[in-house]
């Protein structure tokens, strides 16, 4: 049994790692469970010049097969947390934590000022890296471990901190 949630809320940070790996769609589709990608992470995604058509192409076809959910805050309840987050950190992540925090979700992102931001709310809302995607889907035998590797080594951060952990 995974430890991650079966629905994961994805911010653009972890959907361009994806796809700057050429995985995005693979990565999505062998999650078991399901990803919530907010709709301000959607316009975020269809504004990067060089991938934005093709990422929202994937997502709207992803949504259209029961993998990605393509979600909007609740105003009355993630309002105010959105609107906390927007005076440090940009709308995408800001809807993704907040969505995260009110419905007791992990959000999956890649962006330091955004995890240290989770780690601020009271409680915390827990997040996890690309890296442990992908990780956990070799301890659930979703992928290889040479494919999991090939992923990672191809969204090109070469940050010695960070990579995918041993299972």
């Amino acid at each position: 049994m995974s430890p991650l949630p079966s629905t994961l809320v994805l911010d653009n940070a972890a959907i361009s790692t994806l796809q700057e790996a050429g995985a995005l769609a693979r990565v999505l589709e062998f999650w078991p469970g399901g990803w919530l990608v907010p709709i301000e992470v959607m316009g975020e995604a269809a504004a990067w010049k060089a991938h934005g058509a093709n990422v929202t192409a994937t997502l709207r076809a992803l949504a259209a097969s029961g993998v990605v959910e393509i979600g909007a805050i609740v105003p009355q309840t993630e309002g105010r947390t959105f609107a906390d987050l927007q005076r440090t950190l940009g709308q995408g992540e800001s809807a993704a934590i907040a969505i995260a925090y009110h419905r007791n979700l992990v959000v999956c992102l890649d962006d330091r000022r955004a995890r240290r931001a989770c780690e601020r709310l009271s409680p915390p809302v827990q997040w996890c890296p690309t890296e442990e995607i992908l990780a956990q889907a070799v301890r659930d035998h979703l992928t290889t471990r040479a494919e999991a590797e090939a992923i990672w080594h191809a969204t090109g951060i070469r940050d010695p901190k960070r990579g995918i952990p041993p299972t």
